[in-house]
């Protein structure tokens, strides 16, 4: 998941370089009644397995449903196409029982065949599909994943239409929370495996709204049938990037979109109503704990402490971004206001004291500052590159291409790094277990903790709740303490509603349930 995350995690910034004013509405152009106008850049495919950008995973929530969903405010997991579920007492074997009216758009039941045919594609070897990692602890992956010698995952069976069996290797016991993010959505194989009309541009879905027309710069949506739903329909307009997009609101011709990262000024009272929160994604600059130079953990605590983060973010990122000194985003579930405390306070002076009793009299070793280029991040790198000068340490400022940073990021060549985690389900495991697990594919610094190891693991084996969280957070703590990373900020998704526009509510992953929302039409 590292290489999805990390890149969509780049492009929040890039995006702030972008500039349009193409418009796709006409000015002031009435809406029609009870359809909900959305405008948002034009997502590459309609396919819930290849849902990737903040537009994808949105078509994604309101086309197609999985087992699961999440509550939009407590992001508690809910039942979806799955009335319920139950676990072995280990945690390694589960059942879902279908909800008895469960269909597809077209009106098929939908059935565990179905089920089992998604998950199946998501994870063949060849797949390119971002969900793939979720699933590498069903029993069976191996064969279908890495050496292709099987076509399905053996792990998913079918005792029942309406049951669906999933086996795991290890306990999984955020396995729920998994399965409800907009990736495992749920599609019927025919329509899948139908040459034509392809099923990116023209699927075939099982959420509450199904696709009925398209043309090249807009979508339009209808209620599938028997939907609970209180709009009529959804037309979401096409648009090149976010800056056409938000022209296209302040011009009257959308009611919800997002607003580009360098246009943060509140919308004009008469437009409409701004809505910022905490975004499931964060920013850090990383240590290659594989370089011996960050061996000493006191030169790079040294490190943590001679950054202003706080002043990085208020001069370079403005609003777009808040201050976190964590490694589970604001918002998620089990989330810690300060779980860095005093190991990430800004305090040259102590510092400087780390270095002298790293180093003695020995001048330290000079950092290379490695990121992607662009205006922002030279900023920051500019910004950490004075501060660790102030306290004695010399530090190199080494850009790389844009399109070739992520594989350079994860090559062993970098030192400081950026790095941005996304995670993927509402619970604290997202964000800690694919990037500080001991061996993980995904844990591009080298972190490695028996002790984190084990607090990871008896969480996923924990079914209580309270005592899962506990020991999230602990693995948080010791994970900090051992200064992997130095934690930047978290990203604010903002966007705007028109006035019409009642009860849509926005998650920290920057969708939401378009059939909760009502028009004052």
């Amino acid at each position: 998941m590292a290489t999805l995350a990390f890149a969509l995690v780049l492009s929040l910034t890039a995006a702030a370089c972008q500039s349009s004013e193409r418009g796709l509405t006409p000015t002031g152009a009435k809406p029609p009644p009870g359809v909900l106008r959305l405008g948002v850049e034009s997502p590459g495919s309609l396919d819930p397995a290849q849902a990737r950008s903040p537009s994808e995973l949105l078509m994604a929530e309101q086309l197609f449903d999985g087992l699961t969903s999440y509550d939009p405010v407590t992001l508690a997991v809910q039942p979806a196409l799955a009335a319920s579920w139950q676990a072995s007492p280990d945690l390694a074997h589960w059942d879902f029982t279908l909800r008895p009216d469960a269909k597809f758009s077209n009106g098929r039941q939908i059935t565990s065949a179905d089920v089992k045919y998604s998950l199946d594609r998501i994870v063949r070897k060849g797949s390119t599909s971002p969900g793939i990692s979720q699933l590498e602890l069903v029993t069976g992956f191996n064969p279908v994943n890495v050496t292709g010698k099987a076509d399905n995952l053996a792990g998913i069976t079918t005792p029942d239409p309406a049951v669906v069996r999933i086996d795991l290797d290890e306990p999984l016991s955020v396995l729920p929370a998994i399965l409800g993010n907009p990736v495992f959505g749920i599609v019927p194989r025919e329509s899948v495996e139908t040459p034509a009309p392809p099923f990116g541009t023209q699927p075939v879905g099982s959420g509450p709204f199904m696709l009925q027309s398209r043309a090249e710069s807009v979508l339009h949506l209808v209620p599938s049938p028997d939907a609970k739903v209180e709009v009529k329909g959804i037309d979401v307009f096409l648009a090149r990037d976010a800056a056409s997009a938000y022209a296209d609101f302040l011009r009257g011709g959308v009611d919800w979109t997002e607003v580009p990262a360098d246009q943060v000024e509140p919308v004009p009272a008469d437009k409409g109503k701004d809505t910022v929160r905490p975004y499931g994604a964060e920013l850090f600059y990383a240590f290659n704990l594989r370089n011996p130079k960050f061996a000493d953990q006191r030169f790079r605590a040294a490190i943590v402490h001679a950054i202003d983060r706080d002043a990085i973010v208020r001069v370079v990122y403005g609003s777009t971004v808040i201050p976190r000194s964590a490694l589970v985003a604001e918002g998620i579930p089990g989330a810690q206001p300060d779980p860095c405390g005093d190991v990430c306070r800004f305090d040259p002076g102590l510092a400087r004291d780390l270095v002298r009793q790293a180093f003695g009299d020995a001048p330290p070793p000079d950092v290379q500052i490695d990121y992607d280029d662009n205006p922002t991040q030279e900023a920051v790198a500019e910004s950490m590159q004075a501060n660790l000068k102030a306290v004695g340490i010399t530090a190199g400022l080494r850009p790389h291409v844009f399109g070739d940073y992520l594989k350079f990021a994860q090559s062993g060549a970098q030192e400081l790094f950026r790095l941005g985690w996304i995670g993927s389900f509402p619970s604290p495991d997202a964000f800690l277990t694919p990037m500080y697990l001991s061996g993980t594919a995904d844990n591009v610094t080298g972190f490695s903790s028996p002790v984190v190891d084990s607090l990871l693991k008896a969480g996923r084996a924990e079914a209580d709740e309270a005592k899962r969280t506990a020991a999230y957070q602990e693995a948080e703590k010791v994970i900090l303490a051992d200064v992997p990373v130095v934690p930047v900020a978290q990203f604010q998704s903002h966007s705007v509603t028109s006035p019409r526009v009642r009860d849509l509510t926005m998650t920290t992953f920057g969708t939401f349930d378009a059939s909760k929302v009502r028009l004052s039409d």
